[in-house]
């Protein structure tokens, strides 16, 4: 069932990534901004998949130089306010299966 799942949404994803890919050649911004929408799509796809399917809690935190742009809603949800532009690294490798 998890591998049905995300086999079918990270499809679905790549196919969006080839609808938009002709957009480079008519206008720049949109494809970025269309790229930046289908990665921000399988986050949440990956997110949604280990919450679902597995018993794991997510940790996130930072250093100094990341204090006041990460904050919990009421209803549980991660909020930032981080720049425009980021270099984002985990620390260990991601196992989902």
């Amino acid at each position: 069932m998890i591998l049905h799942c995300f086999g079918i949404n990270s499809t679905s994803i790549f196919l969006t990534q080839l609808i938009g890919a002709p957009l480079y050649l008519v206008n720049k911004s949109f494809y970025y901004a269309w790229m930046a929408m289908t990665k921000e799509l399988f986050g949440l796809v990956v997110n949604c998949v280990t919450q679902w399917f597995t018993s794991t809690t997510i940790r996130i935190s930072g250093d100094a130089s990341v204090r006041g742009q990460l904050r919990l809603t009421k209803d549980g949800r991660l909020e930032t306010d981080f720049p425009e532009r980021l270099i984002l690294l985990a620390n260990h490798q991601v196992r989902l299966f």
